[in-house]
């Protein structure tokens, strides 16, 4: 897979939720559009990397473009049906990513209450311990 001039070939890899789980890398290449929405990026990127189902069903993944350094563009929980996003809706991937390197992390914040960590990031405040299920 490689970028033609109508798309990126975008990196995703998240964090391992367990020991067992680091025993392979979670780097996972995908093609998608240029003028893709954020949603339809998450969406695609989920598929490539896979993000775990945790028990209880309540894990919160913060998503970065950029790497494990990047920009948080949206917020990803187990319990919701969609993303919530950090960015206008109208954000295209080629927006995003023409500021940052083409890849994608979906942190693992935990089972930390997905609203509360979502309000932290869009208010600029300190996010949670990814341990508060409050």
């Amino acid at each position: 897979m490689t970028s033609t001039p109508a798309s990126f070939l975008i990196t995703a890899y998240r964090d391992s939720v367990c020991a067992g789980d680091d025993i392979e890398s979670h780097d996972r290449p995908f093609t998608v559009p240029l003028y893709a929405s954020v949603p339809e990026l998450i969406r695609l990127a989920t598929n490539a990397c896979g993000l775990p189902s945790i028990s209880g069903d309540k894990a919160t993944w913060i998503v970065k473009a950029g790497g494990r350094d990047g920009k948080p563009i949206a917020v990803v929980a187990q319990q919701w049906e969609e993303p919530r996003l950090l960015v206008p809706g109208t954000t295209t991937v080629q927006s995003i990513f023409g500021e940052h390197k083409l890849t994608l992390f979906f942190r693992y914040w935990c089972q930390a209450n997905p609203d509360t960590v979502f309000n932290a990031l869009m208010s600029n405040s300190p996010l949670p311990s990814p341990y508060d299920r409050t």
